[in-house]
Formats: C-alpha cells, sequence, structure tokens
C-alpha cells in the first residue's frame, strides 16, 4: 500500500510539472507579422531612427525563422536572435532584471526595446555612419545605392563585418566578402543580405506611417511601401570589442559573429 502510494504521488508530481512546463510555453508570443514588428519599430522610444524602416522589419522577419518571437538557439533568442551567451560577448540580461526565459516570453514590444539597445550600439560603428550619411543624402558609395536593407544588414552583422564591407565599397564599388577581423570569413555581406531585406521589404504587407529616419528620396526604395502599393547574428558586439559567437550548425553563412544570428537558406539568396 505504501508502495503504491508512492508511485501514485510521484505520477502526480510529474504529471503536475509536465503542465505547468505546457502551460508556461504555451504563454510564449509566437508568430507575429511584418506590420507588427514595424509597429514596434516605430514605437520603440530609444531606437535610432535609421533603424526604423521596413526592410529592417524585413531582416527580424528573415533573423527569427518567420517572425517567431520564440525562436531561439545556443546563443540567440527572439525575435531579432539577440546573442545573450555572455560568454562569447552576449548582452547581459540581468542589467534588465531579466533571465533568458523570461525575454523569451516576453512580449514584441519588450524583445524589440532590449534589442534596440545593442542595436544602437552597432549603429555607431565608422562603417555606419558613412552608409547613414550616404543614405539620407541619397548618395551612392562609389556608384553603388545605399539602401535601407544596407543599414539593417550593417546593424545586425556588426562594426567589424560592416566596417570591412563598407570600405570595400569605397575602394572597389562591391561589398567584397564577410570578414569579421576573427577569423571567420565567406557568406553573406551588408550588399547581398541587404538586398534580402529590401526585396522582402517591398513585396510584404507593410507600412509605416511615420518614418524620421528614412529621407523622402528613399521612400519605396527599402523604407516602407505606401498602404496602397504593400504588394523575418547575426548582431556583433560594438566596434573594437573583438568577441564573437562560435558558428552554428543551422547557419548557411559560415561565420555568426556575436549578438544575433542569421540563418539564411539558399533561397533567400
Amino acid at each position: 500500500m505504501r508502495s503504491g502510494g508512492s508511485t501514485f504521488r510521484r505520477f502526480t508530481f510529474f504529471l503536475t510539472l509536465i503542465l505547468t512546463q505546457a502551460a508556461f510555453a504555451g504563454s510564449c508570443p509566437n508568430d507575429v507579422t511584418p506590420q507588427q514588428i514595424a509597429n514596434a519599430l516605430q514605437n520603440s522610444p530609444n531606437l535610432s531612427p535609421s533603424l526604423k524602416s521596413c526592410s529592417m522589419a524585413a531582416m527580424l522577419m528573415k533573423e527569427s525563422g518567420g517572425g517567431n518571437t520564440c525562436a531561439q538557439n545556443s546563443c540567440c533568442v527572439g525575435i531579432g536572435q539577440l546573442n545573450v551567451n555572455t560568454s562569447v560577448g552576449g548582452l547581459d540580461l540581468s542589467k534588465y532584471g531579466m533571465t533568458r526565459d523570461q525575454y523569451l516570453h516576453a512580449d514584441l514590444q519588450t524583445q524589440i526595446n532590449i534589442w534596440a539597445d545593442q542595436a544602437n550600439m552597432n549603429a555607431t560603428s565608422s562603417g555606419y555612419k558613412k552608409l547613414n550619411a550616404a543614405y539620407q543624402s541619397c548618395q551612392t558609395i562609389d556608384g553603388h545605392p545605399v539602401t535601407a536593407g544596407m543599414l539593417a544588414a550593417c546593424e545586425q552583422f556588426g562594426a567589424a563585418v560592416c566596417n570591412h564591407n563598407e570600405s570595400s565599397l569605397e575602394s572597389t564599388g562591391g561589398c567584397g566578402s564577410y570578414t569579421d577581423g576573427n577569423g571567420h570569413t565567406g557568406g553573406q555581406t551588408i550588399c547581398s543580405w541587404g538586398a534580402t531585406a529590401d526585396r522582402q521589404a517591398a513585396s510584404q504587407n507593410c507600412s509605416l506611417a511615420n518614418q524620421p529616419g528614412q529621407p523622402s528620396c528613399q521612400q519605396g526604395q527599402g523604407g516602407c511601401p505606401s498602404p496602397t502599393n504593400a504588394s523575418n547574428g547575426v548582431m556583433a558586439t560594438s566596434e573594437g570589442s573583438g568577441s564573437a559567437a562560435a558558428p552554428l550548425p543551422s547557419a548557411a553563412i559560415p561565420p555568426a559573429v556575436a549578438s544575433t544570428d542569421v540563418v539564411v537558406s539558399a533561397s533567400q539568396i
């Protein structure tokens, strides 16, 4: 009788544990739309205005495997695949009073607001500043147009890759190759990955009523199509930090540099 009661108690304990875990997992936000991401970008109080674009929304759709706020792997979590693995230079969520699981289960706006802090840091790189200056003035860099998608890719790849690609643009008119200064080479560049974001931005159902960081001459060129014709790292740490995440098995790009993870399939290139 004692043995049977003990077995019953163990069964009840594990059943309760399973149901609790299921309930917790079920509370996780799941798929969001490009428009919801664009709205969250626009409503983020601290995000750099130049990153409030439909191309940035498209980039995050790509990052998260189609707008899944619960996307995660060994280093990166959430809609922007924010690297929270502090052993490889990821963001320490404890300063926000959060754990990895709490961030993963946070609503879209909360995820974007925290991701924005790292995004803004990446937007201080010399490469990003030169790209943004050309974008805002509607100028080319050695004949290559700068798009909102390139700004988004520069931010997500981080300073080392972006600076290398922008320098190549200045000297050759092309982005060259992916090089982060930490032995990771090959794969996407800010030109190729940016073009992917621009193409998705042009076709996804997304518009922004107010785009303070998007000059009028760039509207419809990777910013946001108007509602009438609107037809998902890697985020590195700040410039000079030198930290990088280990490559991920699922990544088509050989490296995966610091704060978020870009997963690219052959059909997206």
